[in-house]
């Protein structure tokens, strides 16, 4: 049974629709809070306390009117999940188009600039706000065919982390959490490869899949309060770094 405060409490999540985003939406909304999601198709998720937008975060403009659109609505966020972000088939760096490296600079790097420039400023005037971003375990494990995906995902690590330090004044704490492979949409195209699945769990300290839940999980001990004074963390679930 979620408390008064809590259900007063506004998270917002960036690509909603489908996958871990969802997942997270549905968790957060299951513990009492108000959900905003966002993503660049329809709703997936049908409750009374789930808001959702259909912004593409690589645009800073789709970006910037959400957040106002979000102020007006809310007055502001209590929770940034920002989740949304792109992986595809491996591919070795001397292969890789231009078109594919562009694809995951604009939805893993800016997207994610985007969403924590404009979400965070709506975070001034409350207390105890959190951000979360969302890495993988392919940064610490440097696989081959994954420069691209790994780059854009050590980069928002470093993001978060010097975020981090400009916004403890304000009281707002800013971590990452990075699983090991997961059940999604995406995991499941990049199965298709041979035998990937199976090198990639082995890489993993704990080789199995990692369930959703526990994902929620970690997000849940960053958002509590008494989490107030952990901040610039990364969080390897299913690897020991």
């Amino acid at each position: 049974m979620a408390d008064t405060d809590q259900s007063k409490k506004v998270v917002v999540v960036t690509g909603a629709s489908r996958g871990l985003g969802r997942a997270l939406a549905e968790h957060f909304l299951a513990r009492g809070y108000v959900v905003a999601g966002c993503s660049r198709g329809e709703a997936t998720i049908s409750d009374p306390a789930y808001h959702h937008s259909t912004v593409d975060i690589r645009k800073e403009v789709d970006v910037q009117a959400w957040a106002r659109a979000l102020r007006r609505e809310f007055g502001g966020a209590d929770v940034l999940i920002a989740n949304a972000g792109l992986a595809r088939s491996a591919l070795y760096l001397s292969l890789t188009p231009g078109d594919v490296f562009d694809d995951f600079l604009r939805v893993n790097f800016a997207g994610v600039f985007y969403s924590l420039r404009e979400i965070s400023k709506l975070m001034l005037r409350r207390q105890n706000a959190r951000i979360l971003t969302i890495s993988s375990t392919m940064v610490p494990l440097h696989q081959e065919g994954t420069a691209c995906y790994s780059a854009t995902k050590a980069a928002v690590q470093e993001m978060t982390k010097v975020l981090a330090k400009e916004l403890a004044p304000q009281g707002i704490t800013c971590n990452v959490i990075a699983p090991a492979m997961m059940d999604t949409e995406a995991s499941q195209e990049l199965a298709k490869d041979n035998d990937w699945k199976e090198r990639m769990l082995r890489l993993q300290t704990i080789p199995r899949v990692i369930a959703m839940e526990e994902v929620c999980h970690v997000a849940d001990f960053f958002v509590s309060p008494l989490s107030a004074a952990i901040t610039g963390q990364v969080i390897y679930i299913g690897l020991a770094d």
